[in-house]
């Protein structure tokens, strides 16, 4: 279901969906980059994208996902972090605070 619905974005919107798939994709880690890119390689084939564009596509929804998360990333702090991993949300998430001290020690 998945797979079709990708594909459909694709054929219906074009580089606009290729760039909000992967900047999704980006920030959002269990969508495969894989399945996107190479669905809109295959459509490339069959329709009016060419390869520049859904590689251009591709690279800027890239860039836009790595920069929100970038933007996140410089928002909060470790502190910050483990406050809210303390919280009711934070729980959900099953990080500890320790793996934010061994992750941060390790970088």
């Amino acid at each position: 279901m998945a797979n079709a619905t990708i594909m459909t974005l694709i054929n219906t919107y074009g580089y606009l969906a290729v760039f909000a798939l992967i900047a999704f994709e980006n920030i959002f880690p269990p969508i495969p980059s894989e399945i996107i890119l190479t669905f809109t390689g295959f459509l490339t084939i069959g329709s009016s994208m060419t390869v520049l564009g859904a590689i251009i596509a591709a690279t800027l929804g890239s860039v836009l996902g790595a920069g929100l998360l970038y933007g996140v990333g410089r928002l909060i702090d470790t502190t910050r972090l483990e406050r809210l991993l303390n919280t009711r949300f934070g729980r959900l998430t099953r990080i500890k605070p320790q793996h934010i001290t061994k992750a941060t020690d390790f970088f």
